[in-house]
């Protein structure tokens, strides 16, 4: 048999050496390499013949036919298993793979076993029972092989599935085709196998009940294939069809041997997206290593596909004794079982081994979304989402307005990177917004009841399913069962919608066979919107601040740049600028922290204490990065420990009994992970005890809390982890485990290891005690001779052998000495076959136990992360401070009283959000207080009106969330929302004008400001007519001055300054700028601006667009023409001021008066 396929596809479990034939009279060398080699075997084609007709009337390709020549074997062969694939099987599923990195190096055993000629014949025909397990059935042909083409050459690098035009320089130029064809793909390429069946037509498609697409059942994610077709396929590539069937949605990883397959649609998909090419045949086939699943399967997730991972779940032996045990098996039964062991989107990642690490800090979220209408514009939510890589589960009910504000809010902070939704469940308002807020997330309807589960079958099903081990449900799910049911079964009325999206959650998660290893983690929050405080309606006499942190909504995040720029990218953003975390956890901290500022004084001053201590001492701030920066993302790492613990995964997960031919590497690959997880919580625990020593704890409480030790302190809460890890770092040797790819615990650290030790210890007592007796009886050295099952013989000199009795059973002899058995060495030799079964045993699932009982100290674990991930943000909000250049300043906050109106002063702030502060103009920015509450702001197109807001909003941010800020000082009272008007937009998908968007978000101005509040509006109507524009502005005006919130009102429109300058509550204040008359132009009119960026007090007489139209390019003779007939506007608007100003006149009033009375 072909020794290359067998290095393939050989299982781990099945022994290496292969079994000779029996006309072998020579074997290759053994190889050293290190590389995977070629096979250059050449196939030997059969005529052509006429190919049959399968039952969808489809022409069956020439590869399908089995051959009818029997091989001639030897009688070691006859009980081999017959399905094996044959060596043509491996010439057409081995494509050649671009330097991908993760190439698959055999150790020596495998090199020694794998490479040795297994004596086959040079030209030799196929069996059809070779063929069993391959999916594709093979013709008539025979390979030709050289015993040269087996030998592993060392100057080859590994084998790969060759894409022609990319080879590895150092592999030597040998026919690659063999293995792979492109060309002879190509030309299948459109007449594909599949593209022939009728059941796959459009036209006759149905789903697995028999529904076709235009029924409103119809279910996307299932086929129907046809019995009859399913009867005349390999059992293999039955297993395929089966499996494709219950998973039509998805890309099958069919593993096969030591390679994931993807046949027919998914191979057209693999080729397309992966780069992998076509086999040979009629079918379309492609594959890649096993080893590299990580790399292939990310790809596919990241463009949207939603993937199966197939593993083969026994061995061909345990197949064999399986089969055995039927009456009649059938060749679909004299198969290797294979089970969908996970399914991964993009909203299920949980980044195994396999896998690999997430690349970005962020979370990113499955969210299940109910929606409950109240009126025609109005609706209630219940939502679910969670961030599978760590395993937090966030449940919420909230109503919101009619701009769905809070979900929208919800969706900008917790972006979801795929959405479900009950089918028909959703208003096509709220299908609006998720289709242009989240346009990139995935989005999948599921059935009602029996996919989106009512609240109360959720928390049955929770109960039914032994997630938890006491059998409790956690905390916060209780809390959302209705007090008048004593059984747990009914969710109250205030979170029936939440705990149905939950439900949604749960059963897809069980889809996607991991809903064990995250929901037994029984890690639960309540979602409460971050204004649910907040009445919905505006309360004009409000003094006081109800919700804990600043309420920034979607429109607010967008428009002020705080997490994204106008691009959808980050550079630009306040995130980026700020961000300057150490640690994985601690990114996604501060993620939150920007986005939900602090409204409590008290709270705000105790961070800026924290900053400033770091600050001030610089030294203790670069040894804490320097251990920071080597810690790993300890919140991810812990849920994969959990997941690969004995308490993360069921019994009867398939993944349990899933063969992995790279399991070395895996485990390899575990260890080491768990071993980065010790040492990354030694750096915590190193951190903690610097700041101890410093004594800087002492001047910040917040720094206390961090890092002293909750044992020591009524301060601290950070736990002391020495002991714990003290436990794990002698409980093995660290070194070894990673070489070897397992555990040997130490002493005491595995109940089951120690009792099977301390049981072969009492035996080999025992062994000695019954040697010496026996040496005392004969009086001679007696020994124990024999290995493995033969062990403990007793080996007695020839002179003694007079006094050996009937009890003893003679096993052999060497000269001199005559070996026996007794019967209390065969009891001791059971009792250590016993023992050291018991240890196998033991070692076999330890990893799982040790992992699990590191989770056992959950809390400790997590409580550390928690503490650390906060002073990563204080620490990377001190070393922005020290990043700053120019004036940079701690904000001081001040108690609104009958004294002290809100206000906010600002001395010399400059814009946060790029690097090179000292580029920009400072400026002083005052708005409420004694002063007046609202800023009118005209200036010249492009002259910096909407930085100016940005950057007040912006540093107003920062100063509640404890931050330093770029300014030379800041005074102000607490912000307890930020609402912006900025910029022009509309909205194509949802049909939404710009001037609808900006009524849309005036509104929610109009509703939900309060006298804390802040208020930036752009430009506001100039998305309509200049006359409705100027009306809807000044009323907006009007309504904002009796509200009395900080607002900065910029616009073009100048008779709202005529109308509003006398007003006290308004301040007039415009952007300056330097105008110069081109006095070499034709008509001496054309002007120059120079922007000076600096805020003046007063109106700016104009807005100087032809200025902005010459910057950009607008040819001059229209400048010309627009500049001549705004002269003529202006002409005109003067006229009809003169004209009023005549008519009001007192005297002239009274004479106008009787003449009209007289006609």
């Amino acid at each position: 048999k072909n020794t290359l396929f067998k290095y393939f596809t050989s299982s781990p479990t099945t022994p290496k050496t292969p079994k000779s034939d029996v006309n072998n009279t020579s074997s290759l060398s053994k190889s050293n390499s290190k590389k995977n080699h070629e096979n250059k075997s050449v196939l030997k084609k059969t005529p052509n013949e006429k190919s049959p007709t399968d039952v969808n009337g489809a022409s069956k390709p020439k590869n399908f036919e089995k051959s009818a020549k029997k091989k001639l074997i030897s009688s070691d062969e006859e009980n081999k298993d017959p399905l094996n694939e044959s060596e043509d099987t491996l010439n057409e599923t081995i494509p050649e793979l671009e330097d991908s990195g993760d190439e698959y190096v055999p150790d020596e055993k495998e090199e020694e076993s794998d490479y040795s000629n297994s004596g086959a014949s040079e030209e030799e025909p196929e069996t059809a029972s070779d063929n069993e397990d391959s999916p594709i059935k093979k013709s008539n042909r025979k390979r030709k092989r050289s015993p040269s083409s087996l030998k592993p050459n060392k100057k080859k690098s590994v084998l790969e599935r060759n894409t022609p035009a990319k080879t590895n320089k150092t592999m030597a130029p040998t026919n690659l085709s063999q293995f792979t064809d492109k060309t002879n793909g190509s030309e299948n390429e459109g007449n594909w196998a599949h593209l022939k069946y009728d059941f796959l037509k459009p036209e006759k498609i149905k789903d697995g009940k028999g529904r076709r697409p235009d029924h409103p059942d119809y279910d996307a994610r299932t086929l129907y294939v046809p019995d009859d077709f399913l009867r005349n396929q390999t059992p293999a590539m039955r297993q395929w069809w089966e499996m494709k069937s219950k998973n039509y949605d998805c890309i099958l990883f069919f593993k096969l041997g030591k390679f994931y397959e993807l046949y027919h649609m998914d191979a057209m998909v693999g080729t397309k997206e992966l780069s992998v090419a076509f086999m040979k045949g009629e079918l379309a086939h492609c594959g890649f290593p096993e080893i590299a699943y990580g790399r292939f399967a990310s790809n596919l997730v990241d463009k949207g596909y939603k993937i199966a991972r197939v593993e083969q779940t026994e061995t061909p032996e345990m197949m064999t004794e399986r089969t055995k045990k039927m009456h009649k098996p059938t060749k679909f039964d004299k198969v290797v079982r294979r089970e969908i062991c996970q399914v991964t989107t993009k909203g299920t990642r949980i980044f195994t081994v396999a896998e690999g690490g997430a690349e970005d800090a962020l979370s990113k979220y499955l969210l299940a979304i109910v929606e409950k209408e109240i009126d025609s514009v109005k609706s209630s939510y219940g939502v679910c989402f969670i961030d599978t890589s760590i395993g937090v589960f966030h449940i919420g009910q909230f109503e919101d307005d009619r701009n769905s504000s809070r979900l929208r809010t919800l969706i900008a902070v917790y972006p979801p990177v795929q959405i479900l939704y009950e089918r028909n469940g959703l208003s096509k308002r709220t299908h609006q917004i998720l289709n242009t807020s989240v346009s990139n997330a995935l989005k999948e309807q599921l059935s009602p009841v029996t996919e989106f589960w009512t609240s109360s079958d959720t928390l049955i099903k929770l109960n039914e399913r032994k997630y938890f081990t006491d059998g409790n449900l956690p905390e916060t799910l209780r809390s959302f069962i209705g007090e008048v049911d004593s059984l747990g079964l009914i969710a109250s009325s205030e979170s029936e919608m939440g705990v149905k999206a939950l439900g949604a959650i749960v059963w897809y998660l069980t889809q996607s066979l991991i809903d064990y290893q995250l929901i037994s983690l029984g890690q639960f929050e309540i979602y409460v919107p971050i204004d649910v405080d907040v009445p919905l309606e505006t309360c004009e006499k409000k003094t006081e601040i109800h919700n804990k942190n600043m309420v920034i909504d979607a429109v607010t995040l967008k428009n002020l740049n705080v997490l994204d720029n106008d691009s959808g990218g980050t550079q630009g953003s306040l995130l980026h600028r700020i961000e300057h975390c150490c640690t994985a956890f601690g990114k996604r901290l501060l993620h939150q922290w920007i986005c939900s500022p602090l409204t409590n004084i008290r709270s705000i001053e105790v961070r800026q204490e924290a900053v400033r201590v770091l600050r001030e001492n610089q030294s203790i701030l670069s040894k804490a990065c320097d251990l920071l920066l080597k810690v790993p993302d300890l919140e991810r790492l812990f849920s994969r420990i959990y997941a690969q613990s004995s308490k993360g995964l069921e019994e009867s997960h398939p993944e349990t009994r899933a063969i992995f031919f790279e399991e070395k590497v895996y485990s390899k690959r575990k260890i080491s992970e768990f071993i980065s997880v010790l040492n990354g919580f030694q750096k915590l625990q190193e951190v903690a005890e610097l700041f101890q020593e410093s004594g800087i704890v002492e001047e910040s409480q917040l720094l206390s809390r961090c890092v002293q030790f909750k044992s020591n302190t009524k301060s601290g809460n950070f736990p002391d982890l020495t002991e714990h890890l003290k436990f794990f770092r002698s409980a093995f040797d660290h070194e070894e485990a990673e070489k070897e790819g397992r555990i040997i615990p130490s002493a005491g650290v595995d109940s089951e290891y120690d009792a099977a030790i301390e049981e072969l210890s009492e035996i080999e007592k025992d062994l000695k005690v019954y040697l010496k007796s026996q040496c005392e009886y004969f009086g001679y050295k007696v020994t124990y001779v024999g290995s493995d099952k033969k062990r403990y013989q007793l080996e007695i000199p020839d002179s003694a052998v007079k006094k050996v009795g009937s009890s003893y059973e003679f096993q052999g002899q060497r000269k001199g000495f005559k070996k026996y058995y007794t019967a209390e060495t065969k009891a001791l030799l059971e009792r250590q076959l016993q023992a050291e079964e018991k240890k196998r045993q033991a070692l076999l699932d330890l990893r799982k136990r040790i992992f699990a009982k590191f989770s056992e100290r959950n809390n400790d674990w997590s409580q550390a992360i928690e503490c650390i991930s906060v002073l990563d943000v204080l620490m990377g909000l001190a070393k922005y401070s020290l990043s700053v250049e120019g004036d940079i300043c701690i904000p001081l906050f001040k108690y609104v009283s009958n004294s002290c109106k809100p206000y906010v002063k600002l001395v010399n702030g400059k814009y946060p959000c790029v690097a090179g502060e000292d580029n920009f103009i400072p400026n002083d920015t005052h708005v409420g207080g004694d002063d007046a509450s609202i800023m009118l702001l005209t200036g010249p197109n492009m002259g910096g009106k909407s930085t100016l807001m940005r950057q007040l909003g912006l540093i107003i941010i920062m100063a509640q969330m404890g931050s330093f800020v770029p300014a030379e000082s800041l005074e102000l009272t607490i912000v307890d929302r930020i609402f912006t008007r900025i910029g022009a937009n509309d909205d194509i998908m949802s049909g939404e004008s710009t001037f609808y968007l900006e009524m849309c978000e005036t509104s929610a101005i109009l509703h939900h400001a309060s006298p804390h509040s802040l208020v930036l509006i752009d430009e506001l109507g100039r998305g309509t007519s200049t006359y409705d524009g100027t009306a809807i502005a000044s009323a907006v005006l009007n309504k904002l001055c009796k509200m009395s919130c900080r607002t900065i009102f910029s616009t073009h429109y100048h008779t709202l300054v005529e109308t509003y300058k006398s007003n006290p509550r308004i301040l007039l204040a415009h952007m300056s700028c330097m105008a110069e008359t081109e006095e070499d132009s034709e008509d001496g009119c054309e002007e120059n601006v120079t922007f000076l960026y600096k805020l003046a007090s007063g109106a700016c007489p104009k807005s100087y667009g032809f200025n902005a139209a010459r910057l950009a390019g607008v040819p001059s003779h229209i400048i010309k023409a627009g500049l001549k007939r705004a002269r003529e506007f202006e002409q005109e608007t003067k006229e009809r001021k003169l004209f009023r100003a005549l008519f009001t006149d007192s005297d002239i009033k009274t004479v106008f008066t009787s003449l009209r009375s007289e006609i």
